[in-house]
């Protein structure tokens, strides 16, 4: 909370200072006023952090902090809405605003002269900028072991009948029951002793139907139109029926899932096991749980283990004292030790360390404020720009002089992955679950069916999809945010709903069902953030044109939108501007107004509006999405030559035919061509997403590229040499900086090689003389059902793979410094040999796999419905000292840990 607040008294003493150096204040009474809050804002700021730490420990100082907390957000609400508005009643709130501090400081004593306050902390900046460090699975030490020993030992007793049994892990937020339940979960005793295994993490918002059919999915069976409970219910039966069946129910608030929608099929089991992790002892009870195992915090010594390993300290014994110590702080529990394992990551000193373990913060409390009330459900998907953008439009980051706002915000969700607070998902990019992104406090609230009730100065209101009605907002005005996500109960935003929104900053209505905005969203001219993306609107009002604060606009998946009003041409604060996967075909002329464009996405070149050559007017653009490329017209000029652009998508429109969606003319293909050469801008570039190219162009000679994905590129025969361009440098260096490969969905990949066929310019021959992607770290090849054969010679520090839906690849051979590998759903796959680093092997659906060879440093094997596994586990020897854990299961069972746990 306090740097929320801290954000926002640094932004309300900016603008106030702005407002009296711009002498914009016109009569005498107002200006004493702005200078009277400036005083009192600063005078607040210099005891804000005694504050903060006696408030964790004082009932009495605890309120007073919740007050000043409420003021704050008033004093920034008014002073945009003065800088917005010619409107006497501003000014009169001013006054109001501090007559009531006045009155917070003669109650508190934190104002007296002469207190002893504690001495500013200095601030040291991390580097975001680092990757986040791997993670290892799990939570380490004996005392976890022991746990799992014996909770295994409680199922194996009292599970052996055809009535279902629960059994149960109660416990704090942050103690490690997931992690527990996890241990449990793979372990080789639960996955021999049943047929099924389920693991089921439920958010406060499941859907019901959804919930049905991933319990089918995950018990091994298909479900084809069948769409209501009514028919889903009896599949799921019928399923499980006769056979033992292990579930995990992850994160249960309430018993409702398991006692209203799976008990009664479950009873068709033969034997049934629910292991349940909860906060909850009511929803223990009232599910009739046999056995409840509570979760103790972490020891000392495994938690000092635990600090270690996350945070990578120098040899010495100082250090392991001072880690001690920063774990006492922690009380025991693993989320916290690993939060400030992150932290201590980038400390290499002893008097970093120091630093850490004197200054004044707490984990009192800590779990409850994480759990009770986010924002966004557990497990929420949330991409990089959405959460960075909201940072910023809420107040969270603090504006620099050498970054951009938005960027400071991207470098805060890098600390934040760093950090263990964030996971990012695998198989994309940009998007992340959050654990617990969203602050607890007195201002937010998340609104399910069970928790509607009102709070008093409200400033944060998440809806959930269980909520079928919008609830009335007249006791709400304050509110600065509004979220409601996939919710298609909702279906229409009244007039009067948003003309009491006069705060409003961040307004989210994405997946929603409503088809209109009322004109009266004009009248919001606070609003930074709106979302109407994934919704049946039709059109947006003119009125859209009055919000003259916006600065991220995402109407994405809008298949029913078909234009954009002019007035939106008006905005000139925009700097996230999100078309993608929309029906527009008519883009208002004048995107060059928006000089403040960071982030552009789905535009693309029309007679009806936007134009190439505006891109050359748009200074700060950073990010760059443009569609339908075939139909773009080449201007011949280098229109983003000087920008600062580091990501570019280019994307030309998919066909029908699975076979022959980007099969183009060839005066389609030059044009395709001219566009790109057109559009690959400065040496600055990091990102390059190409979809639905019919060539490839040489991209290997971007200096600074770190990620690459090709992307249905169905006209693509052969990866050759014609992708590495000239290189970088002499001699040349192909893909210097390339760290992410992404190779997706191009149906007609045959091979992928670098011999461009003359013997002397042989590439692969001569690779030990060349540079080839020498900081690749990862490749996905993802439905490339013709490639026969891996390159071998470039990948040679390549450390993980996925590679799904390659049915001619026979082998995944020679590659040393793999150590993370999966491979699914290929036919012909059939040996895996010399990749001597191999740790974790993933493999499913792959009936052929039956060889493997020198996988010297195996640790864990999962193999799902591959029917040679038997031989496969034979090749695995010579001698148990190895070491390697084998889990295998068959008919579609999900064995699979995490995969954010390894990235």
């Amino acid at each position: 909370m306090a740097t929320v607040l801290d954000g926002l008294v640094s932004s309300s003493l900016r603008k106030l200072t702005q407002l009296l150096e711009e002498e914009v204040v016109i009569t005498l009474y107002v200006g004493r006023d702005i200078k009277k809050l400036k005083q009192n804002l600063e005078c607040y700021r210099a005891v804000r952090q005694d504050a903060e730490d006696q408030a964790m420990r004082d009932a009495s100082i605890n309120l007073w902090w919740k007050r000043i907390s409420d003021v704050m957000f008033n004093v920034d609400d008014v002073i945009d809405l003065f800088m917005l508005l010619d409107d006497h009643r501003v000014a009169t709130r001013i006054r109001s605003i501090n007559i009531e501090l006045d009155d917070i400081r003669s109650t508190s004593e934190m104002f007296t002269p002469g207190i002893l306050r504690s001495p500013q902390p200095q601030i040291k900046r991390a580097n975001t900028s680092q990757r986040a460090p791997i993670v290892e699975p799990g939570l380490v030490g004996a005392a976890i072991r022991r746990d799992v020993d014996s909770i295994v030992d409680e199922i194996v007793t009292r599970c052996h009948n055809n009535e279902p049994s629960v059994l149960g892990l109660e416990g704090m937020g942050g103690i490690g029951k997931t992690t527990l339940a996890q241990k449990i979960y793979n372990d080789q005793r639960i996955l021999g002793r049943f047929q099924i295994h389920i693991w089921l993490c439920i958010s406060e918002t499941y859907n019901k139907t959804e919930l049905l059919k991933q319990v089918i999915r995950m018990a091994g069976e298909n479900y084809d139109k069948e769409e209501s409970n009514a028919e889903l219910l009896p599949i799921l039966r019928d399923t499980i029926k006769g056979k033992s069946v292990f579930l995990v129910l992850d994160n249960m608030s309430q018993p409702d899932v398991w006692i209203n929608l799976l008990q009664a099929p479950f009873y068709g089991a033969l034997i049934a096991c629910i292991l349940v992790t909860t906060r909850s002892k009511e929803v223990l009870q009232r599910m009739h749980a046999t056995y409840t195992h509570y979760v103790k915090r972490m020891g000392e010594d495994d938690g000092l283990m635990l600090l270690m390993k996350d945070s990578f300290p120098p040899s010495g014994s100082i250090f392991q004292e001072l880690g001690r110590a920063i774990v006492k702080k922690c009380d025991g529990l693993p989320l916290a030790i690993k939060v400030v394992a992150g932290v201590l990551s980038t400390r290499r000193t002893t008097a970093e360390w120091k630093s850490i373990r004197d200054s004044k913060w707490s984990v009192q409390g800590l779990p409850k404020e994480l759990g009770d009330c986010a924002l966004l459900p557990p497990n929420f998907v949330i991409r990089r720009d959405a959460v960075a953008y909201w940072w910023a439009t809420e107040g969270f980051v603090r504006e620099e002089h050498v970054n951009s706002i938005y960027e400071t915000s991207e470098g805060y969700y890098l600390e934040l992955i760093r950090r263990n607070l964030l996971q990012p998902k695998p198989e994309f990019i940009d998007k992340d679950h959050s654990l617990f992104m969203n602050v607890k406090n007195d201002h937010s609230l998340f609104m399910n069916v069970e928790n509607n009730g009102a709070l008093p100065n409200l400033r944060r209101l998440g809806i959930s999809n269980a909520v079928e009605e919008l609830p009335a907002l007249h006791e709400h005005k304050c509110l600065r945010t509004l979220l409601v996500f996939d919710n298609k109960n909702f279906k229409s935003v009244h007039t009067d709903i948003l003309g009491m929104l006069q705060h409003i900053r961040v307004l989210i209505l994405c997946g929603t069902g409503i088809q209109y905005i009322p004109e009266s969203v004009g009248n919001l001219v606070l609003l930074k953030l709106l979302d109407l993306s994934f919704t049946e609107i039709k059109k947006l009002p003119e009125s859209t044109g009055n919000l003259i604060s916006l600065e991220y606009l995402r109407l994405c998946g809008c298949h029913e939108l078909h234009s954009l009003p002019t007035t939106l041409m008006r905005l000139h604060k925009i700097s996230y501007l999100e078309l993608e996967h929309s029906a527009l075909h008519h883009v208002p002329k004048g995107i060059a107004n928006f000089q403040h464009l960071y982030n552009l996405r789905g535009v693309f070149e029309s007679g009806a509006g936007f134009r190439f050559d505006e891109l050359r007017r748009l200074p700060n653009i950073q990010r760059l999405w443009v569609e339908k490329l075939e139909k773009a017209e080449p201007q011949g000029e280098l229109v983003l030559k000087n920008s600062p652009l580091r990501e570019l998508g280019l994307c030309c429109t998919f066909g029908m035919n699975t076979h022959d969606r980007t099969r183009y003319e060839a005066n389609e293909i030059e044009r395709i061509r001219k566009v790109y050469d057109m559009l690959i801008p400065s040496l600055s570039l990091v990102y390059i997403f190409l979809v639905g190219f019919p060539e490839l162009p040489p991209a290997g000679q971007i200096p600074q590229l770190q990620v690459l994905k090709i992307e249905g590129a169905d006209a693509v025969k052969t990866i050759g040499a014609g992708l590495l361009g000239r290189g970088v440098g002499s001699p040349p260096v192909f893909f210097p900086d390339l760290v992410l490969l992404l190779i997706i969905r191009m149906c007609n990949l045959e091979s992928w090689s670098l011999n461009t066929g003359n013997p002397c310019d042989n590439m692969e021959g001569n690779a030990q003389h060349l540079s080839l992607m020498p900081k690749l770290d990862r490749l996905l090849l993802i439905d490339c059902p013709k490639l026969e054969a891996l390159p071998r010679s470039f990948f040679k520090n390549l450390k993980r793979i996925h590679i799904e839906g390659a049915h001619k690849l026979q082998e995944v051979v020679d590659l040393p410094e793999v150590v993370w590998l999966k491979v699914k759903n290929n036919v012909c796959m059939k040996k895996i040999s010399n990749l001597f680093n191999l740790q974790d092997l993933f493999a499913q659906d792959c009936p052929a796999l039956d060889q493997a060879e020198n996988l010297l440093s195996l640790k864990r094997v999962y193999m799902v419905d591959c029917h040679h596994e038997q031989q496969f586990k034979r090749c695995l020897v010579p001698g148990e000292e190895q070491g390697v854990l084998v889990y295998v299961a068959a008919d579609g069972h999900n064995i699979f840990p995490d995969e954010s746990l390894y990235n």
